[in-house]
């Protein structure tokens, strides 16, 4: 309980100087707020130290916080943004991001040619050439960088690419600071269509490039074995995929607080523990089913890609699994005020990403409400036999009932601030979607598989994954245009 206590207050230092932009009073009086429970508990001196503790800890979060905001002044490549053209050498660093007619790259950069020996890149073009011959002038740098290219030439990850372009500062919308949301990801510069030369290939991870070519054939068997757009949407719930989904059903999927199950978050990831536990819980025991879905959740986090942001929602639904596995349900909640301490102590501008929020609340709500949700329904129904009589697989619906309506709860409001939407539908429609999510997610992988071993096997196997999708499709577009969906 005492570190719990503690970890909550550098998390409420965190917050305060990232809601309050650094305000030292914000900061103090929050850390007034830290000597409240512990004095309220128990009149002591030990009390009155857990306190201070806890105060001392508070204005440290927020000091932390403050010293890692990112310099006004651009650092690394960033220096030559909104400058003339410049060559520069830059490493493919994440998997490639089709979206209609153009391709969007994440790039991290290595050198640059200093802008006085900067020649043109002899041969060079959107379309490839030959790199010209440098004339030794090449600087060390870093930073990330997110350019947007035709289709071809097709790079991927690990690609090793020299480019020659003019580097631009990412712009700031009146009601979206699109500059702070790639900072927060390491992005400091933008390029569009640029000259481009490949140098080598294959200078990533291996592991990461051979997760990223599965993903690539798994994604590539599910678009031969269904149609569209039920194979865009079994790409999203197995894969993570969403760019490659139809605009209005995207659409759809927002209205009705339904995209998290074709997204990258500690929602879907909680999501995936959550209904594996109350899944199988009537068939092996609650405790054996926590250990199975620990491993669905590393299974799932690497085939999604294992991004910084996934690792951080595995670990968040894992607290939650180790806790059930263990029986150990009540000390859930300090340990999740544990990992989030340690991970802004690690990264401090994490508490103001968007997906660290949302890991956070749905696994909170997953933690304080879906049990006690869980515990009112089952002593609502109806008692035979001098007690609750609920057969196993009824104790599933409504553990699956608990999770959704839960993480509903407790990640409503954040959504809601940072997208400036709120569905009126989304619990009928989670209700009515999320029990089809594992059955996609399953279907899909033995069809994504089957296409591998053998291509006559995907669209045979494609049978058993289409019901399943395009009834989510036909729910999700049904309420979506109810009035006053969202």
């Amino acid at each position: 309980m005492i570190l719990g206590y503690l970890a909550l207050c550098w998390l409420l230092g965190m917050g305060a100087a990232a809601l309050a932009g650094g305000n030292p009073w914000a900061v103090a009086a929050s850390a007034v707020l830290a000597f409240v429970p512990p004095l309220l508990s128990r009149r002591s001196r030990l009390a009155l130290l857990w306190a201070a503790l806890g105060a001392v800890l508070l204005v440290g979060g927020a000091w932390l916080y403050q010293s890692s905001l990112p310099s006004a002044e651009p650092q690394g490549i960033a220096r030559y943004n909104d400058g003339p053209a410049l060559r520069f050498r830059a490493l493919v660093s994440g998997e490639p991001d089709e979206r209609g007619s153009s391709l969007r790259l994440r790039l991290s950069a290595r050198q640059v040619l200093s802008p006085e020996a900067n020649p043109p890149l002899a041969g060079a073009s959107a379309e490839g050439g030959s790199a010209s011959g440098g004339d030794g002038r090449w600087q060390e740098t870093s930073g990330g960088i997110l350019m947007r290219s035709g289709l071809f030439p097709r790079y991927q990850y690990g690609d090793l690419l020299e480019i020659e372009g003019k580097l631009e500062t990412p712009p700031e919308f009146e009601d979206f600071n699109y500059r702070d949301y790639l900072a927060r990801q390491g992005v400091g510069s933008l390029i569009a269509y640029p000259k481009t030369f490949l140098i080598a290939s294959d200078q990533g991870n291996p592991v990461r490039a051979w997760i990223y070519d599965l993903r690539d054939e798994l994604a590539s068997a599910l678009e031969d074995a269904l149609p569209q757009p039920e194979a865009s949407l079994a790409q999203g719930i197995l894969l993570g995929r969403r760019t490659s989904l139809p605009p209005d059903l995207s659409q759809d999927l927002s209205d009705t607080n339904t995209s998290h199950l074709v997204a990258v978050s500690g929602y879907n990831v909680t999501l995936v523990a959550g209904l594996f536990i109350g899944a199988l819980a009537w068939l092996i025991g609650r405790r054996p089913a926590a250990w199975l879905a620990l491993l669905a959740i590393i299974a799932y986090s690497l085939l999604v890609g294992g991004q910084a942001s996934v690792q951080r929602a595995a670990v968040m639904g894992g607290l939650y699994v180790v806790a059930t596995a263990l029986g150990r349900q009540s000390s859930a909640l300090q340990g999740l005020a544990l990992a989030g301490a340690g991970m802004t102590a690690y990264d401090p501008l994490l508490v103001k990403d968007i997906s660290f929020q949302l890991s956070f609340a749905s696994t909170l709500g997953l933690v304080v409400f879906s049990p006690a949700l869980r515990a009112r329904i089952e002593e609502a129904l109806p008692a035979s036999g001098g007690g609750p009589d609920l057969a196993g697989p009824l104790r599933g619906a409504i553990e699956l009932l608990a999770v959704t309506v839960a993480a509903i709860a407790f990640t409503l409001p954040i959504t809601a601030v940072n997208f400036h939407s709120i569905s009126l539908v989304a619990i009928p429609a989670n209700l009515l979607t999320v029990p089809a999510f594992p059955l996609i997610m399953i279907s899909a992988a033995l069809t994504a598989i089957g296409g591998l071993i053998t291509p006559a096997l995907g669209p045979f196997l494609g049978w058993l994954t289409w019901p399943a999708v395009a009834y989510l499709v036909r729910v999700v577009r049904l309420l979506a245009d109810l009035p006053f969906a969202s």
